[in-house]
């Protein structure tokens, strides 16, 4: 029982930057539909259980390497993501102005989804912290598969509710779409700079 309520606390802890990564881009969209909701948390999910299995699978004989390098690798792809929304933010108000001006014919062109690789970037960014998990566990000879599995349910729930809160969000304050895009991208940045301080790169 103790056990199982220690992984259930790894898991919400581990889902954090996910639950704020998905809420920030949620809340700067236009449209968000349950296939958003769904992209969101099955990828965001399927990482976050995968990553404690590598780590687990790699045990020590990684560890001393990859922890001297995952926080660097997490902020680089934190911050290409945050440079990527900033662009999108501030692109060509012509361009804006002719979709605004479609007759509705061409909207399925229309950009309304994350792209899959930015997804898959921000999966893993967010997913990093969760390689200690699977080197702890197999350093200490514990078990990991039912861990696994539950860190990335707990994060595939928590991701859905954070898209569905920042749908809200985004239904509230469509015209201020920019300046949320602006807050989402240095929110992501903030995190990538947060992993750098936890691993004492300022120290």
């Amino acid at each position: 029982m103790i056990e199982l309520v220690e992984v259930i606390g790894i898991a919400v802890a581990l889902s954090i930057d996910a639950m704020v990564v998905a809420l920030c881009w949620s809340a700067s969209q236009k449209q968000i539909t349950m296939k958003h909701v769904a992209k969101f948390a099955v990828v965001f999910g399927f990482f976050q259980a995968l990553m404690p299995l590598l780590g687990w699978v790699a045990g020590d004989a990684l560890h001393q390497f990859i922890s001297q390098w995952d926080h660097w690798v997490a902020f680089v792809l934190l911050a290409g993501v945050s440079v990527s929304m900033l662009k999108e933010a501030f692109g060509d108000d012509d361009e804006e102005e002719e979709k605004e001006k479609c007759c509705g014919h061409c909207e399925g062109v229309k950009k309304t989804d994350i792209a899959w690789g930015e997804l898959l970037v921000l999966a893993v960014a967010t997913s990093l912290d969760a390689l200690a998990i699977g080197f702890s566990f197999s350093m200490a000879g514990r078990a990991i598969v039912w861990p696994a599995i539950l860190i990335g349910i707990i994060c595939l729930v928590l991701t859905a509710l954070a898209v569905l809160a920042g749908k809200r969000l985004s239904e509230k304050a469509k015209r201020f779409e920019t300046p949320m895009t602006c807050l989402g991208a240095f929110v992501l940045l903030m995190i990538g700079v947060h992993i750098l301080y936890e691993h004492g790169v300022f120290a």
